[in-house]
């Protein structure tokens, strides 16, 4: 089990690896494939505050998400 504060630290990770292999320079030998899915991924990847909790969307569908 995961306390908070590392899951929150996994989502920041996560968003840079995938960022990161979206980047030639970074991770050159890359198959574009790969390049696509990390994209896909990212395209709804919540963002982050500064305390590293994730800023859901409003939409009626985050009633149902616990915090």
């Amino acid at each position: 089990m995961s306390l908070r504060y590392e899951q929150y630290a996994a989502l920041a990770r996560t968003r840079e690896f995938l960022s990161d292999l979206l980047t030639v320079e970074a991770y050159p030998r890359t198959k574009k494939e790969m390049r696509i899915r990390a994209a896909a991924c990212l395209r709804h990847f919540p963002l982050l505050h500064h305390n590293g909790q994730p800023i859901w969307s409003a939409d009626d569908l985050t009633n149902d998400i616990e915090d």
